[in-house]
């Protein structure tokens, strides 16, 4: 298992780390400890969140600082190796078209590349789902090209339209619903990536890939005609 580190914020929230990187590594141990977690403290936890490196506890219950050092050597001990291999893929149709991606010159102006080579760095990759954040379906999609790495915005949109196909950072990831945004706009996607109403079977869930299929601006145009905008 990677190095690990536990920091106790207070008695009822501890934050488990691993090192600052993205990777589906990370991502199976993340699962290993939360999966432990659960079966072996499920009581005393309120709350798991995950980000690419961390688990953070909300607990039920307080925790000394020698009580989660001794947690955090326990985690230690874990074996990941019966962690199955991510397994269900997830195909979401992206229209590249200049009007659905709006910064898609400026990115590949950054980078020195061409729109098309954008376009095919982008979904020529799967993407790992390493979890949920910012807004509810909002997927944080690990696995994105070294080329195509760009820094958010210094000022976010005001509006980036529901289905939005982005780029921020290292992730890329899908603008579930109208909302603010300071990634780059490189697509957009006819399906609907959430609704309350929906089962979470019919969702991605941590730790399953994501790929993106380019259709064209009359393909996007049908699929939403035919409103089968649901994954």
């Amino acid at each position: 298992m990677k190095p690990l580190k536990i920091f106790r914020a207070h008695s009822k929230w501890i934050e488990i780390s691993w090192p600052k990187e993205i990777s589906a590594e990370i991502l199976r141990e993340q699962l290993a400890v939360r999966s432990f977690l659960e079966a072996e403290y499920g009581e005393g936890i309120k709350e798991i969140r995950m980000g690419f490196n961390t688990l953070s506890l909300k607990l039920s219950i307080p925790i000394s600082p020698s009580d989660a050092q001794d947690l955090l050597d326990e985690i230690k001990e874990i074996a990941v190796a019966h962690v199955s291999k991510f397994s269900k893929l997830w195909e979401i149709p992206v229209c590249y078209a200049p009007n659905f991606g709006k910064d898609l010159g400026k990115l590949a102006a950054l980078h020195g590349l061409s729109e098309t080579e954008v376009v095919q760095l982008h979904y020529e990759k799967d993407y790992l789902l390493h979890f949920y954040g910012f807004l509810p379906g909002f997927m944080y999609l690990g696995g994105l090209d070294e080329r195509l790495v760009t820094p958010r915005k210094k000022t976010p949109d005001r509006f980036m339209p529901a289905g939005t196909v982005a780029i921020g950072g290292q992730q890329t990831g899908i603008y579930p619903m109208d909302s603010p945004g300071g990634w780059y706009a490189i697509g957009r996607t006819p399906m609907s990536m959430f609704d309350i109403n929906r089962s979470p079977d019919h969702m991605p869930k941590i730790g399953d890939t994501v790929r993106f299929v380019p259709v064209t601006v009359e393909e996007f145009a049908e699929m939403k005609e035919k409103t089968v905008t649901t994954l």
